[in-house]
């Protein structure tokens, strides 16, 4: 390991820039030499640092280095592999969690730790320098990584809150849209999105303890089914997205468009429909839980702003979150006072359950009508 490691260390190329993340509980100073991420990034940072501008002085400084290089990769997996490494406690729960695509392990002194998320992305931390190092395949789904990896010791010290759930925004109400996979949470934000919304972020919004939210989007790509495809194909095709595989399917029923695409999805980069915004203090105004089955009507029902408080706490003291306890020490999590913040946070959002047909796209307008959108009235000036 030790070999290896030291190579890591003394990496250098051309591309090198340096960035940092600031915050009164952690300083991350980041050292990148990946071509896909350093754009990226740059705008990560611009967002976060705006963020927290009141409060970011911290003398807790965590050393970050992205390298984007196939061969160090390959020599980090072979290791990582047949390498006879441990299992904290910790790290057995992280690997049952995340069975499907990620793995950790680390090293009989419990000094190193070794994080391999699918097959692109490799993370290990130095727990005697606090230090980590991401290594990376040349594949623009490792900057989602990058990103959840740079966020996850800032949910483990309660400064910000990771909410399951996509954000849209027509600059007056901010709309969460929240679900498990496969809900409808990419169909509903297109819906928007194709009735001149933004869409600000995808499948998680990461907000402050004071409900500020993140305005930058963190996975940096959307899983469209075909259904969906087919339903704003129009839209897509104006975007210039095509695909010819989808566009075949156009003579198949709802029903069958609906089942294929469960198992059938493409990748899209979000930049392609999603929109970066520049900083303004957005915090949520409704959050509706979405689903679109084979039913009959669509209903929309309100319900408590805090009935999903406690899955939003589940997802920002995840395990993955808990392990960075051990990686950096820390033994200060209160989740009774973290429930009570999600709870203020959330106590003056409109919250609404939607259940959907397959109609959702001509019921925008009672959709809208019926979550409590009321237009702007017009200036008489």
């Amino acid at each position: 390991m030790n070999d290896i490691l030291k190579e890591i260390v003394q990496y250098n190329d051309k591309n090198e820039i340096n960035i940092n993340l600031k915050n009164s509980k952690l300083f991350t100073h980041i050292k990148c030499y990946s071509t896909i991420c350093k754009t990226k990034l740059i705008e990560f940072s611009n967002s976060f640092n705006k963020l927290f501008e009141a409060n970011h002085n911290s003398e807790n400084i965590l050393n970050a280095t992205i390298i984007e290089n196939e061969v160090l990769f390959e020599r980090v997996n072979i290791f990582f592999n047949n390498s006879p490494l441990e299992e904290t406690d910790s790290i057995k729960k992280f690997n049952i969690a995340t069975i499907t695509t990620s793995k950790a392990k680390c090293t009989e002194d419990n000094r190193f730790y070794i994080l391999k998320c699918y097959d692109y992305f490799i993370y290990i931390f130095d727990k005697k320098k606090k230090s980590c190092y991401m290594i990376i395949k040349n594949n623009i789904k490792a900057i989602t990584m990058v990103n959840i990896l740079l966020l996850t010791p800032y949910l483990m010290y309660g400064e910000l809150y990771a909410v399951h759930g996509g954000l849209v925004s027509n600059g007056t109400y901010n709309i969460l849209i929240n679900n498990s996979s496969l809900g409808g949470k990419t169909t509903f934000a297109l819906l928007f999105a194709s009735n001149n919304w933004n869409i600000i972020t995808e499948e998680t919004t990461y907000i402050t303890k004071n409900g500020n939210i993140l305005p930058y989007n963190i996975r940096n790509y959307f899983n469209i089914r075909v259904g969906t495809y087919l339903t704003f194909k129009d839209y897509f095709i104006k975007k210039g997205i095509l695909n010819n595989e989808f566009l075949k399917m156009e003579n198949k029923t709802n029903e069958e468009l609906f089942d294929y695409g469960k198992k059938n999805q493409f990748s899209i980069d979000f930049d392609k429909i999603g929109q970066n915004i520049k900083f303004t203090k957005m915090k949520i105004t409704h959050s509706i839980k979405v689903s679109i089955e084979k039913r009959d009507d669509i209903q929309i029902t309100k319900c408590s702003p805090t009935e999903n408080v406690n899955a939003f706490l589940e997802l920002s003291l995840a395990p993955t979150v808990l392990l960075f306890q051990e990686l950096l020490n820390y033994n200060e999590i209160n989740k009774e006072k973290r429930q009570e913040e999600l709870n203020n946070i959330f106590k003056n959002t409109k919250s609404f359950i939607l259940k959907s047909n397959f109609n959702y796209k001509e019921e925008f307008a009672y959709i809208i009508k019926n979550i409590e959108c009321k237009k702007k009235k017009q200036s008489n000036k």
